[in-house]
């Protein structure tokens, strides 16, 4: 399996308590992730809570659903999702909070997942390079945008 990954951190003017609230919560994520339909969680954040999400890859693939686990849960440190099984893409989320000040956070997200999803989506094969690039590009506007609905 040939994976793309991507990390990029921004600082928000917010206390890392509500910063961890807001991004640990993949609910969240449609309001900062384009791709996002939905997502429905089996419960708030915590290790083993089970995240179902819907997301848009294409006019080809408009609904794509998949089953993620909460693998890594540290309060106001650390959230790790990733597929719950290998019937999925494999996709991997990594969320981290770092205190700057009392009101200053820095939000460190990475991404993992399987280059074959790409072809799913659109029905043909793109340069891995050419995802990177995209992968890279998304990732700073997701992270513009966290960075004002905060």
């Amino acid at each position: 399996m040939k994976t793309i990954k991507a990390k990029n951190t921004v600082i928000v003017n917010k206390n890392i308590d509500s910063v961890f609230e807001f991004i640990s919560n993949l609910e969240n994520d449609s309001l900062w992730r384009k791709e996002i339909n939905e997502t429905k969680v089996s419960g708030k954040p915590a290790l083993n809570v089970i995240a179902i999400e819907d997301s848009f890859l294409s006019k080809r693939t408009p609904s794509n659903i998949i089953k993620l686990k909460c693998i890594d849960f540290q309060l106001n440190k650390r959230v790790v999702y990733e597929t719950a099984n290998e019937k999925y893409f494999y996709l991997k989320s990594t969320r981290e909070v770092e205190s700057i000040t009392d009101n200053s956070t820095k939000i460190t997200y990475s991404i993992e997942f399987d280059k074959a999803i790409v072809k799913h989506g659109l029905g043909f094969n793109l340069p891995t390079f050419l995802i990177q690039f995209v992968t890279n590009t998304d990732m700073k506007k997701y992270l513009s945008k966290l960075k004002t609905i905060i």
